[in-house]
């Protein structure tokens, strides 16, 4: 999402179409289409390299935990209860 709101001429084409015409827009559909084709490459080099078994496997593991557990505990903190 945060790729495609960065786009400034989807942004503009918000702003001047309703948003039923949006929604009909060529230029998103591109752009949607390019950012999971994106994404898919990274994901599949990530994919290639951790099942590889590689030394640094743990390390990467260790890591998204971290940030896993700081994120949920934010989100924990700043949702209402």
């Amino acid at each position: 999402m945060q790729l495609l709101l960065a786009d400034p001429n989807l942004v503009q084409q918000t702003k001047v179409n309703s948003k039923k015409q949006f929604l009909e827009s060529q230029d998103f559909q591109a752009a949607v289409t390019e950012a999971v084709a994106d994404n898919q490459d990274a994901h599949n080099t990530m994919a290639d390299y951790f099942f590889t078994d590689g030394p640094a496997i743990n390390a990467i593991i260790v890591a998204l935990a971290d940030a896993f557990y700081e994120a949920a505990v934010d989100q924990l903190v700043d949702s209402p209860e």
